[in-house]
């Protein structure tokens, strides 16, 4: 009870604030971060035993699934865009990039990773490509509304095999989020299209790649340099090289910063995880969740359906938070038949939810980048995945691969840390083969027309 008349005399409060000065309409940034804080601080003295163990099983969940799929990933996109890759993969592939999504080849590389590993890959290349200014600032928008993607470890071990009971239902969940994250990225190939495309970045941006912060890698450059290495991204690739920007770098302090690099960035994906295990825990324990449920369910006409949705709404909206909550919830709600079910999964997973939306928000901090048109395409992702799932129900005779009995306890089977790492190492060295096959008979193609040529 004191929760409850916590959460609702502070935003009652807030609201007669903002009558009495209407004026005053600052004041809502001004006091969001302090009333959050002090209601998550009344929860947790309140909930201590609840936020105990689901901090806890979040670490464990960040432990045995996330470092082990991701960290290698993030290895190698540093060691990739910090070695040129980024920029000679992108002059073999901008015929097929830049009419299909208006980006440059570039960009191939955030969509290959983004698809294959995980949550916020995707994103943090996107990043790494902006600094670089290999991508405008529109074209880095356009980019990440749609590579920032969930990976098939997850969508088929954890959600297909150890969710739903399936690696094949995973793998039909996997077909549609990769189809919805292509459909975003063709829809989104016209956002600001009539802006004309200039490789002449801002001075301001250009200040902010000349000069970083102590401790990394400082640009010796003008601006009338960058703006040249924007024309010609390609020029700087000469020999074996390792070059990032204009400065040499030998393997070991490649790898060394790319090691560390990923550190931080994984250690941050866990506090992200931890922090909303704990929210979404607390909004369990209160009711919140119940109650919007059932504002939820009071829209819906009574008896127009045959099942008892509850679960699942619940589900969606722990899953507008946190994906994995989200995801488990509903695969465990056994009545719901699987037509309701897996577009409900699908459209958790093409959201992915504000905890990764914050690792996103919190990694492209460092750019110019907006995160408007990225949330606006997870939402289109999310909505679309669904629509392409429930579309395969109905078209396609699937019922087989759902054999087993969908999982209804409240955790679910993973695969040691050190599984999961080989899988997630033998992924990467498949992407980084079939990556270089492709670059290789590109290479070979245009050496022969230009031989046919002369």
């Amino acid at each position: 009870m004191m929760v409850y008349t916590l959460l609702i005399l502070i935003p009652v409060s807030v609201l007669l604030l903002l009558i009495v000065q209407p004026s005053g309409t600052i004041y809502i940034r001004l006091l969001s971060i302090p009333v959050l804080c002090i209601i998550f601080t009344a929860c947790l003295i309140l909930f201590t035993d609840t936020a105990a163990k689901s901090a806890l099983n979040g670490l464990n969940l960040w432990a045995a699934v996330v470092v082990p799929s991701l960290f290698p990933f993030f290895v190698a996109s540093e060691m990739l865009s910090r070695s040129g890759f980024a920029r000679l993969t992108g002059k073999l592939l901008e015929s097929v990039m830049r009419p299909v999504f208006n980006v440059p080849g570039c960009s191939s590389l955030a969509l290959a990773l983004g698809i294959t590993s995980g949550y916020p890959v995707g994103a943090k290349i996107t990043s790494d490509l902006r600094k670089s200014n290999a991508l405008t600032r529109t074209e880095a928008e356009r980019l990440l509304a749609f590579t920032n993607n969930s990976g098939p470890l997850f969508i088929t071990g954890a959600v297909g095999t150890g969710m739903l009971g399936s690696a094949s239902a995973g793998m039909f969940l996997y077909i549609c989020h990769i189809l919805a994250c292509i459909t975003v990225g063709i829809v989104f190939s016209f956002y600001k299209r009539s802006e004309k495309m200039s490789s002449k970045p801002s001075d301001r941006f250009l200040s902010r790649l000349a000069t970083r912060e102590p401790g990394r890698h400082t640009f010796q450059k003008t601006c009338s340099d960058a703006r040249e290495k924007c024309k010609n991204p390609f020029a700087d690739l000469k020999g074996k090289q390792f070059l990032y920007g204009n400065t040499r770098q030998d393997l070991g302090t490649l790898l060394g910063e790319a090691v560390r690099n990923s550190v931080s960035t994984i250690l941050s994906i866990g506090g992200f995880i931890v922090l909303f295990s704990v929210i979404i825990s607390f909004l369990e324990e209160t009711g919140i969740i119940r109650m919007a449920t059932a504002a939820v369910l009071s829209l819906l006409p009574p008896g127009g359906l045959k099942w008892d949705i509850e679960s699942v709404i619940s589900g969606v909206l722990s899953g507008i938070l946190e994906i994995t909550n989200g995801t488990r919830t509903v695969s465990s709600s056994a009545p719901v038949p699987l037509c309701v079910k897996l577009p409900a999964i699908s459209f958790i997973i093409g959201w992915a939810g504000f905890s990764v939306h914050l690792q996103v928000m919190s990694i492209v901090s460092e750019t110019d980048i907006g995160v408007k048109p990225y949330l606006a395409g997870k939402l289109l992702q999310g909505i679309a995945g669904a629509a392409f799932t429930w579309a395969g129900l109905k078209l396609f005779t699937i019922d087989g691969m759902f054999r087993q009995p969908v999982l209804s306890l409240p955790g679910f089977n993973m695969l040691s840390f050190f599984q999961t790492m080989g899988r997630s190492v033998y992924t990467l060295i498949m992407i980084m083969a079939m990556w270089y096959g492709i670059i290789k008979l590109m290479r070979l193609g245009l050496a022969m027309k230009k031989k046919s040529s002369i």
